[in-house]
């Protein structure tokens, strides 16, 4: 057997010491300090920028268990404008094991958030942020990020909404890129019953087509959501009032329209589909302080179909029932005039605001025009606008009255065919138009150009 002198062995030791105990503790300790460093979370805050797109900031960061990060005051800010995206107290992210005997072995990017804020005003700038992740492209790594709130606070200058129970995630595959959020109203859920539904929202994208589509859907669950949430992205239905609530569902979807019409081949022409119940919308905000008539009152609108299409409304259809409020004299004689409603008696209310109980109508509303058909429940059939047994606006003639007339109904008097204003710009880029159809015998236009000083252009 080989022997090994004494001082040598006792080198062997000391080295193996050092090898195998003093140097992994060295380095364990300098990479936990490094971990710690200031510095370290300003790398990683970098690193987030370039993957999120946004700036961000981190008061630190701790490694709770291998492959667990714990960000400590992450805060989102507009790379141009330096305002506020999202705040966050902490944010738990690590990788999760998943999958089952059916879809195999899986890993999904787990996000636990606490005291989440995100400011109002920027939440297109978080839906771009979904949408860029949506449109990663399809040979890249799957992607399945889950991400949990207790509470998420909405914060905008009219005041802050709380969400509770928020749960998302974000799925991509070859086929289909998916994100789909969940959430409740703070306060919402009904004492003792496990049946009430959450608010959803999904954002989808179809790889399977060429090119590949953007749809959009929202589910209020069967709850009344306040418009003035919804307003928080859609600022348009600040104008229903304060106390306005939506119950329904919302749909759209990009359109794949002629690739020689410009809006189309650009991807700004959507479609949207709405069904569903407007609740007490303030029919003084909606006509009052837009136009130079008086309409008060709270009306419950249902719409069993309405389609957009680049942001103008296609069609149609529903009632409306409204009242008690007042109405101007000048709306109710435009209205009989314009959309030809059959006139009522003359109110013996002195002065031009007249009292009315009940303004209730069915409609149908697209480019052949709009068709309207009395609801009232006092009066004579077919009524649209009654003070008690008095009939202030009777019944509407049959077939589609033209989209001008409203606008004559609503606008002052003009020479004009249509009125040159602000008010007509916002109606006539939210309303259906006709299709121009040269007249019968018309001579075609001419393909000669167009004569500047006696030179043509």
């Amino acid at each position: 057997m080989f022997r090994l002198h004494d001082r040598t062995r006792r080198h062997l030791c000391i080295a193996g010491f050092f090898l195998l105990c003093v140097t992994p503790t060295v380095l364990v300790t300098g990479w936990c300090v490094t971990r710690h460093l200031p510095g370290h979370a300003a790398a990683e805050a970098r690193r987030l920028r370039r993957e999120l797109g946004f700036d961000v900031s981190l008061d630190g960061m701790e490694y709770l268990r291998p492959g667990v990060v714990l960000y400590e005051g992450l805060e989102l800010r507009d790379p141009e404008t330096g305002e506020v995206i999202l705040r966050c107290r902490s944010l738990e992210a690590g990788r999760v094991e998943t999958g089952n005997d059916k879809t195999g072995p899986g890993e999904s990017y787990v996000l636990v958030a606490s005291q989440p804020e995100v400011e109002a005003a920027a939440l297109d700038r978080v839906g771009e942020l979904v949408t860029r992740l949506l449109r990663r492209r399809a040979g890249d790594a799957e992607l399945d990020v889950r991400l949990r709130a207790g509470e998420l606070t909405l914060q905008a200058p009219t005041g802050s909404q709380t969400l509770t129970d928020l749960a998302g995630s974000i799925e991509s595959t070859a086929e289909v890129a998916q994100a789909d959020v969940e959430f409740r109203l703070a306060g919402d859920r009904r004492a003792g019953d496990e049946r009430s539904e959450p608010i959803r929202i999904r954002l989808a994208r179809n790889r399977k087509t060429t090119p590949a589509i953007t749809g959009f859907d929202l589910n209020t669950g069967g709850r009344a959501l306040p418009c003035s949430v919804l307003a928080m992205g859609l600022p348009l239905l600040r104008s229903l009032g304060p106390e306005s609530r939506f119950d329904g569902y919302v749909w759209s979807n990009e359109m794949l329209g002629d690739p020689s019409d410009e809006a189309a081949a650009s991807g700004r022409y959507n479609g949207d589909v709405v069904r569903g119940r407007l609740l007490g919308v303030d029919l003084d905000r909606l006509v009052s302080d837009r136009f130079p008539h008086k309409l008060s009152g709270t009306a419950d609108v249902t719409i069993e179909s309405a389609e957009f299409g680049d942001g103008r409304l296609e069609s149609a259809s529903g009632t409306l029932v409204a009242g008690p409020g007042v109405i101007s004299r000048s709306l109710i004689q435009a209205a009989a005039v314009h959309l030809h409603l059959a006139p009522g008696a003359n109110s013996p209310t002195p002065g031009d605001l007249v009292p009315y109980e009940q303004l209730a109508f069915e409609f149908v509303f697209d480019k052949q025009g709009l068709t309207l058909n009395g609801r009232c429940t006092g009066g004579d059939p077919g009524a649209l606008l009654i003070d008690g047994e008095r009939v202030l606006l009777g019944k509407a003639p049959q077939g589609a009255q033209s989209t001008i007339g409203l606008l004559r109904t609503l606008l002052p008097p003009s020479e004009l065919q249509v009125p040159a204003g602000r008010q007509t710009g916002w109606l006539i880029r939210h309303l259906p138009v006709p299709q121009i159809v040269p007249a019968k015998g018309a001579a075609p236009p001419s393909s000669g150009g167009l004569r500047f000083g006696g030179a043509v252009q």
